[in-house]
């Protein structure tokens, strides 16, 4: 939550809840005014209304209780009883027709004996089947309202015992119309629209019609309304019989088990409250828009330079150190800016320095030759160089977080090792080895340099530099090699000439001259070799120094080409290989030396007919492409693995070398042969495949006179 919405719910806090305390307890107030004043009248109306009912019930109740202690209804009802007769049941019914003749109030009259026979009756229509309900003991009659079976109207029954000698010996039922409780009822004085009034029975059936039902008596309930549980307390809140709520009243009848209650609906009790109510949500509604606008326009005056003063520090935050404030105010904010203003432009300085000082660090550490990793103390990786690509073929800018134990599986001789990042000072690990993506396997030698007076998590731990000594490794062995292959070549050629001269003196001494001639040549052919292995090692001495002397001239490179092929016809044709030449007889011609132009295509030449299985088959092309010419020595020899391939023109490296090879050779002629191409402005490369064979291509310019100049430079040159 930003200050500006903090400031817009301080204003409606200090706004709204007051009037919205003083609102809620002023419309608390006026309701409970309200409430409490129809439920006065609600009270007032009930207590008349039960003194109504009571003064009606005590009235009824008097005259039955005089008919059964009447004098002469006793004296006959004695007669029947000691002696049972139609003319003692007439003198019976007598009585009580008069009665009813007497009283207008009365409609019908019935005496029963104790067990609910019919003895006597003021009207012959009168149902036989009519149960009395004794009085309770102690109760002087028993008051109910039912529906009497003969017309089906709802009347009002009032029973009373009949003493004889002072003992119970009848039971004496009056019926009473109740249209004088209706009235009562129906007497809504006071009770607006909603009011009633409604008497319940014991349970909790409605004994009178209802306003709103005038046919409800007797079968609607009122148990909703729980007047039973009302009765004594001062009010209930209620459902009435249509569901609506209502303020209910109720009293207890003190002659009967009858309840009284008067109820209203809330709605209309409380009408006067619910437009206060609109009045006040309607008041409160303008305020809080009222104060929501101020608010607002408060904030914006407020929140506004902080706000830019915000920005300008998330921007800031983010880098942009030339941003400025530009908030020309004489009070606090203004003040704020200035310190913003100038933090940023300190800030910019100090990163520039910061900045200038990583970059100087970064072109150190891109022009050491050696890899070198920045560490935390889980040897995670922070930083590392260039060089680091050299090592693993993966940039530096992907490493950041990796593990220096997931990249490098290091070993020791033969067996898995693993390097101790965490350590004290200075430690060096010296002939390492791993193997890189490429499949190659590299000698290095590791030094690890704690980083010491560390203050927080996550800086450099340590820095790893790990030199590679690979090349050296591979040049050492390959010195060995050739020392040990050197002396082979050179013992061999050797041998032979001993062996031919010690031939040649054995004829002498012994006088024959046969063979002579034959051992010679063959001494002079293996001094030759000889002469010619010592010549590669001498052309190395000067390749190197940069001493090599080529005589530069224009060299018909097809006919050497072909005059090549035709000389080694012999020796592929020992090996039981087909040699062919594909190209022009003459006419391809080039600047350069045609000693070393022939040394080269000899070279390659003599290699393909060593490799090459007997059966095989080696084609040389000579072709124009473009302004150089191309010539292909293509075999289907043996091929060259692809781990071989990137040192295949290194000095000393043989792919298929070694003494115990059984195959003989230097392996200074491709190296030789390439230095050369390269003196004459050509190129020379291979592609090859382990069991398909090699193609290798030399590649010279063709002859012109500017290239003649360019390689052989002074007034001496010649076409």
């Amino acid at each position: 939550m930003n200050i500006r919405q903090k400031f817009i719910i301080l204003l409606l806090l200090i706004g709204v809840l007051p009037m919205l305390a003083v609102s809620t307890i002023a419309y608390i107030s006026i309701r409970d005014s309200l409430l409490n004043k129809t439920l006065d009248q609600l009270n007032s109306t009930a207590i008349k209304q039960e003194q109504k009912v009571s003064n009606f019930l005590q009235t009824r109740q008097e005259e039955v209780t005089k008919l059964a202690n009447q004098y002469d209804l006793q004296v006959a009802l004695h007669d029947y009883l000691t002696s049972p007769s139609d003319a003692h049941k007439a003198d019976l019914a007598a009585i009580l027709q008069n009665k009813k003749i007497e009283t207008s109030i009365i409609q019908s009259i019935f005496l029963t004996d104790t067990s609910g026979s019919l003895l006597a009756s003021s009207s012959l229509n009168t149902a036989s089947s009519t149960k009395l309900e004794a009085p309770a003991s102690g109760s002087e009659t028993s008051i109910s309202v039912r529906s009497d079976p003969a017309d089906g109207f709802t009347k009002l029954y009032i029973t009373a015992n009949v003493s004889v000698n002072r003992e119970r010996a009848a039971l004496l039922g009056v019926v009473f119309r109740t249209d004088d409780l209706i009235a009562i009822m129906q007497d809504y004085t006071g009770l607006d629209q909603t009011g009633e009034t409604v008497v319940a029975s014991k349970d909790d059936v409605s004994l009178f019609p209802l306003r709103f039902d005038t046919n409800a008596s007797l079968h609607v309930s009122l148990a909703d309304l729980n007047m039973k549980k009302l009765v004594g307390d001062r009010y209930g809140e209620e459902t009435d019989y249509r569901g609506n709520q209502v303020l209910v009243v109720a009293h207890s009848v003190g002659l009967s088990d009858w309840i009284v209650g008067v109820k209203i609906d809330q709605n209309e009790a409380l009408q006067a409250t619910v437009a206060l109510r609109n009045v006040l949500i309607s008041i409160t509604m303008i305020v809080f828009i009222a104060i929501i606008l101020v608010a607002l326009f408060a904030a914006q005056l407020f929140t506004r330079p902080i706000t830019k003063l915000v920005r300008v520090a998330q921007r800031i935050g983010h880098g942009d150190l030339s941003v400025k404030a530009d908030l020309h105010r004489s009070d606090e904010f203004g003040s704020l800016a200035t310190s913003i203003d100038t933090m940023g432009h300190d800030l910019q300085n100090l990163v520039g320095s910061i900045e200038s000082q990583r970059l100087r660090l970064q072109v150190i550490l891109d022009s050491t030759t050696e890899a070198i990793f920045a560490i935390d103390e889980r040897a995670n990786i922070i930083l590392a160089n260039k060089a680091v690509e050299g090592l693993i073929q993966v940039g530096p800018e992907t490493l950041t977080g990796k593990n220096m134990n997931e990249i490098f599986a290091w070993k020791h001789g033969l067996q898995d090792f693993t390097v101790n990042y965490d350590v004290d000072s200075v430690h060096t690990y010296s002939n390492l080895q791993y193997v890189d993506s490429t499949g190659t396997q590299r000698y290095v030698k590791l030094i690890v340099a704690r980083i010491k007076d560390e203050t927080n998590a996550g800086k450099a731990h340590a820095i790893v530099t790990i030199h590679d000594e690979t090349s050296s490794h591979e040049l050492e062995n390959m010195k060995t090699d050739f020392v040990s292959m050197a002396a082979h070549e050179l013992r061999t050629p050797l041998t032979a000439v001993r062996g031919y001269l010690e031939m040649v003196q054995y004829k002498q001494e012994h006088n024959d001259p046969t063979d002579v001639d034959s051992y010679v040549r063959q001494a002079l052919k293996n001094v030759s070799d000889l002469g010619g292995l010592i010549n590669n090692l001498l052309d190395i001495t000067r390749i190197e120094r940069g001493t090599l002397t080529l005589s530069m001239e224009k060299v018909d490179m097809t006919a050497s080409v072909k005059q090549i092929v035709s000389d080694q016809q012999f020796s592929a044709q020992d090996r039981q290989l087909s040699l062919s030449y594909h190209g022009p007889d003459s006419g391809g011609y080039v600047v350069g030396d045609p000693i070393a132009l022939r040394e080269i295509v000899n070279n390659l030449l003599a290699n393909a007919i060593k490799y090459t299985k007997p059966g095989g088959k080696i084609d040389v092309s000579f072709a124009q492409a473009g302004d150089v010419y191309k010539i292909s020595v293509k075999d289907t020899g043996i091929g060259i693995p692809a781990s071989g391939m990137k040192h295949l023109f290194s000095k000393f490296y043989r792919v298929h070398g070694g003494l115990d090879s059984g195959s003989t050779g230097t392996g200074l002629g491709l190296y030789i042969a390439r230095q050369m191409a390269e003196r004459h402005q050509g190129t020379l490369t291979v592609e090859s495949e382990e069991g398909v064979g090699s193609d290798f291509v030399l590649t010279l310019p063709i002859y012109s006179d500017a290239l003649m100049a360019s390689l052989r430079p002074g007034p001496d040159a010649q076409n």
